[in-house]
């Protein structure tokens, strides 16, 4: 894997994270748990959901490696200890975007990062809604966002972020 490749897949991973930023709409999962804990956690009710793990990313460790070579200042700053990307689809939503708006289908696979420091976790999902063409777009994505709140809603030991928490930069 090329650095190119990794980079332009860690960018598209971090989508919903550079949304948060912009003020776009993103839903947070707070998990007592550190990383591996909840890594598994989220894997496992995407899977119970009837999501297909297509792709796992360990973001900060790859983008950590470059960072010399990239010249990146202030690099993680908040210290986390550690932040992956995980990318999935649900086949048959994926399916109904295709023929819907076609388009639109470029928002399936999805993407939620986990952003991890010390003994906690956070999940971060960046809404698909807000992103549609078309009315009948906008509710199968309504939908889909729906049904991956409430699939990250069964994880253990967690609850719903009001906002975005702030993280010491300590």
């Amino acid at each position: 894997m090329t650095v190119k490749s990794v980079l332009l897949a860690a960018g598209l991973c971090l989508l919903p994270g550079l949304a948060c930023a912009q003020a776009s709409p993103v839903y947070i999962e707070k998990i007592d748990m550190p990383m591996a804990a909840a890594a598994h956690e989220v894997e496992s009710v995407l899977h119970d959901g009837g999501y297909k793990i297509v792709l796992k990313l360990n973001i900060l460790k790859l983008i950590g490696a470059q960072q010399k070579t990239l010249k990146i200042p202030d690099f993680n700053t908040r210290h986390f200890s550690d932040i992956r990307a995980i990318v999935f689809c649900n086949p048959f939503d994926f399916s109904k975007l295709i023929n819907s708006s076609w388009p639109v289908a470029a928002g399936c696979p999805l993407t939620l990062d986990i952003f991890s420091k010390g003994q906690t976790s956070y999940v971060v999902y960046g809404l698909r809604a807000d992103y549609a063409l078309t009315p009948k777009s906008r509710q199968i994505a309504e939908s889909l966002d729906t049904s991956v709140i409430k699939v990250l809603q069964g994880i253990p030991m967690s609850r719903v972020e009001k906002g975005v928490p702030n993280i010491a930069k300590k």
